[in-house]
């Protein structure tokens, strides 16, 4: 993988939304970056989705919309933070599991 819209190379930490660490890129998608972050309160692993503020059409503003309505459905993560940290839009949400390319790449799908 890439790595990625944030450095995580640099020597300061990736701190939003007050209390989530990012701590390692874990996927991407056409809008960005998906982080696995941590909450630094408590030590919850959650998913982080980044995306550059300046990205030509920004999408986590309205996936953060859609996810809000959709709350308490089966599958549906719960949103923890969406905000703006330095230069990026960024949307933490509950850590799911293995992503289909994931289970594609350990053999799980046939």
């Amino acid at each position: 993988m890439s790595t990625g819209v944030v450095n995580m190379n640099s020597n300061k930490e990736f701190i939003c939304g007050v209390k989530y660490r990012l701590i390692r890129k874990i996927g991407s998608g056409s809008f960005g970056d998906i982080y696995l972050g941590i909450n630094i309160t408590n030590g919850e692993e959650v998913a982080v989705k980044v995306e550059q503020t300046k990205a030509r059409h920004p999408q986590l503003l309205y996936e953060s919309r859609v996810y809000k309505i959709l709350q308490g459905g089966v599958g549906i993560p719960h949103i923890r933070w969406y905000g703006v940290e330095r230069d990026f839009n960024i949307l933490v949400m509950d850590l799911l599991g293995p992503s289909l390319e994931d289970l594609f790449t350990a053999g799980a799908l046939l």
